[in-house]
């Protein structure tokens, strides 16, 4: 089982005062990961994993905690300005996907019955095969006409 600090035990662990730790949690929650580098016990208290510890570590100063907490924010500014791009993007890019995804689906489907690659002539057929095989021919599209296929019997 994993050891879990307190915050002021996290604090003498890393060098860097208690009110730095708090205020960086405060400012940037989004840094530090819920059960990566913080866990929450029963009572809502706050609790450092190692990943936290060793993260506040990377972070703690090299002269004193308050220009560290200057260099952490400004690598936290870049860092928050290119995820907020990334994020926009991401969610524009999904939302135009799902816009699409239907029609998208639709010409492709008629491609695949007006004009088939050969792989997608077996496709269909397996797939035909198995819609009669399982007795669910209904469910195929109306303009479906059945052909005999080689090897296929004939009631």
């Amino acid at each position: 089982m994993q050891k879990l600090y307190t915050t002021p035990e996290a604090a003498r662990e890393t060098g860097i005062p208690e009110s730095t730790i708090r205020s960086w949690m405060r400012r940037h929650p989004e840094v530090f990961q819920l059960n990566i580098h913080v866990a929450i016990d029963e009572h809502g208290q706050k609790l450092w994993t190692d990943a936290g510890i060793e993260m506040l570590r990377v972070h703690r100063a090299s002269k004193t905690a308050t220009d560290d907490d200057a260099n952490f924010d400004a690598e936290l500014d870049a860092t928050d300005l290119l995820e907020s791009l990334l994020e926009e993007d991401a969610q524009q890019l999904a939302n135009e996907y799902w816009r699409r995804l239907p029609g998208r689906t639709l010409q492709r489907i008629k491609q695949m019955r007006d004009n088939p690659t050969p792989e997608q002539q077996q496709i269909v057929q397996t797939s035909i095969r198995a819609a009669v095989n399982s007795g669910t021919e209904h469910l195929l599209l109306p303009t479906y006409q059945p052909m005999l296929l080689e090897g296929d019997e004939t009631s």
